[in-house]
């Protein structure tokens, strides 16, 4: 569960802004608004509940006393007839059995007489018998159904000892039996017992007249909870389902599942019989206007959801526009592009966002344009500082040469410098900042030339040069001031002859020129002044011009993926090495400082 949670966070953060507002929106509005509706029908339908079960409760009790009166006003014609007079009399005559059939006929036609007395207007009672333990039977059938004495329930009409005993559960579906047993007022014994049938249809209208129901049953059921009248005749003599609420002697209601629809039943409180009244309706009867208001609380729910909806994608679309806009735009800023400004359509929070960005990318650009115009006038002046401070250096040593050759030889020998002084100074004074390699080494040639003759035998000089690297581009007088150095500061003060040897050679991306020598070596310390060029050095100090104006030529041109490196041991020997960039094209060369503009 809590990886699915981290799952669902991690793809809403990876959602757009416009999608993140406009789920939190339709969350925020529809999470209160179903809280709401589910709320609202669940609070309508318990209090519809309470009401329907105080209500079926106030009925039920009306019912049932109307419906108990009138079951005690049968009540009241079986006590008349039972303390009869007459009828205690005949019951009790002991000489019935010697009676000839005259007075036996004689005697049945009085008491049916009293029977007759006592029912004829009562349209309820269908018929009633008065049965002697001696056996006698007297009876007065109005529908002639023959209903019977009820001999199989002698013993429960026994048992009521005098009281009315109510007997629901027949096989004739039509009548309910009101019997109790006759006692004798004189010897208090029992003598008789008397069986009056009572028409169901009487008690079922009887109950419905007081108790309008449009839809569901209402029903009359025993104390053993069989029901004993039902309009639907089929359900007469079925037992109720719930029997824990049948042993309830109080008002019940609880809700049923039944046939796949749900139903309130409400049961009376028994009456003086045991007899309950039992109401089922279905739910639909009694929150019929919950239905109907939860179909009003769902339309306009959906409504006002889609409404939220446009209303969502609206706002949300009104603030992450100018965001995703001003997004873009500050990603094409990024990738370069410094024209492009962010529209500002609005005076709110967004709008003075874009309103700072566009300020600031108006001021970078500005800034770009200054330090770049900077840095080219920078470079340009540095270049021309540094190739005014290599020329007189290199000229002054030149012209020292030629006079002491001058005054201590007088020969054709002073013509060969002279020419090769003059290649060299047109190779100098050449405007091209960069010659390709071959050409460089030309001019070196002629610049060791002179050297070979001021300096006799002292020293020779090898040529490793990769054929392929002799195409590419570098920068002009770059590797002169090295051998410069080779010769007067390694060479010189040896007491031996000694070797200068100029390789090149391609690694990769970079063109690598080494000059080495086997002469007094660099002290560290000395190696350590010479690469830190932020130092600012003495002229006097020995390397030091030569050496650290190529550094920064190389730096201030290619940065510092390039420059110098350096190894020497003192007494064997130094070797240095040139790192430049390949170029094969000087047109590149202009270009590639101009694509930092971007990068500054």
């Amino acid at each position: 569960m809590k990886k699915m949670f981290q799952r669902l966070s991690e793809k809403f953060f990876n959602l757009d802004i416009r999608n993140k507002l406009l789920m939190s929106f339709i969350v925020l509005i529809t999470v209160p608004l179903l809280i709401g509706v589910f709320q609202s029908y669940s609070v309508s339908r318990r209090i519809i509940e309470r009401k329907t079960s105080q209500y079926s409760h106030d009925i039920l009790y009306q019912t049932s006393k109307t419906l108990e009166a009138r079951l005690e006003k049968l009540e009241d014609i079986s006590f008349s007839i039972v303390f009869n007079n007459e009828i205690q009399r005949d019951i009790t005559n002991k000489n019935i059995e010697q009676m000839d059939s005259f007075e036996r006929h004689a005697l049945s036609s009085e008491i049916e007489g009293i029977l007759s007395s006592h029912v004829l207007y009562h349209d309820e009672i269908n018929a009633i018998y008065l049965v002697s333990f001696a056996g006698q039977v007297y009876e007065l059938d109005k529908t002639k159904q023959k209903y019977g004495i009820l001999e199989d329930y002698l013993e429960a009409i026994k048992e009521g000892a005098g009281g009315v005993v109510w007997i629901g559960a027949l096989d004739k579906k039509e009548v309910v039996a009101m019997t109790r047993v006759v006692n004798s007022t004189r010897s208090q014994l029992p003598v008789a017992y008397l069986v009056v049938y009572v028409e169901k249809s009487f008690l079922q209208e009887l109950i419905e007249s007081t108790y309008s129901i449009e839809s569901g049953t209402i029903q009359i059921i025993d104390k053993q909870g069989y029901v004993v009248s039902d309009a639907d005749k089929s359900q007469i003599g079925q037992k109720l389902n719930n029997d824990g609420f049948v042993k309830n002697s109080e008002y019940s209601f609880y809700k049923q599942k039944a046939n796949g629809q749900e139903q309130y039943v409400a049961m009376s409180e028994p009456m003086h019989n045991g007899w309950r009244i039992v109401t089922t309706v279905p739910v639909s009867v009694y929150q019929a206007e919950v239905l109907n208001l939860r179909s009003v609380i769902i339309a306009l729910s959906f409504l006002l959801l889609l409404a939220a909806a446009l209303s969502a994608i609206g706002l949300s679309n009104t603030i992450s526009n100018p965001i995703r806009k001003l997004s873009k735009t500050m990603i094409s800023l990024g990738k370069g592009n410094l024209s492009v400004r962010c529209d500002v359509q609005s005076v709110d929070e967004i709008g003075k966002l874009s309103a700072t960005f566009n300020q600031m990318a108006d001021n970078i650009e500005e800034l770009i344009q200054k330090v770049y115009d900077e840095q080219i006038m920078k470079r340009d002046a540095e270049l021309r500082s540094l190739q005014m401070q290599i020329n007189p250096h290199f000229l002054y040593n030149t012209l020292e040469t030629i006079n002491w050759m001058a005054r201590y030889a007088g020969n054709e020998e002073i013509g060969i410098m002279a020419k090769s002084l003059g290649d060299l100074m047109r190779a100098t004074i050449n405007s091209r900042s960069y010659v390709l390699l071959k050409e460089e080494m030309d001019s070196l040639k002629n610049y060791l030339k002179i050297q070979e003759y001021r300096y006799s035998d002292k020293f020779n000089v090898q040529f490793e040069i990769d054929e392929k690297s002799e195409k590419y581009y570098v920068p002009k007088l770059i590797i002169q001031p090295i051998v410069e150095n080779a010769i007067y500061h390694g060479i010189e003060p040896s007491f031996e002859n000694g070797t200068i040897i100029i390789k090149s050679i391609v690694d990769e991306n970079k063109l690598i020129i080494s000059v080495s020598d086997d002469g007094v070596g660099i002290p560290f310390e000395m190696i350590t002044a010479l690469l830190d060029v932020t130092k600012e050095q003495k002229t006097e100090e020995p390397y030091s011009i030569g050496i650290q104006n190529v550094i920064k030529r190389i730096k201030t041109l290619f940065g510092n993926h390039y420059g110098i490196r350096i190894k020497s041991e003192l007494g064997e020997g130094t070797v240095i090495y040139i790192d430049l960039p390949i170029i094969e094209d000087v047109s590149d060369i202009r270009e590639e400082i101009l694509n930092e503009k971007t990068n500054i």
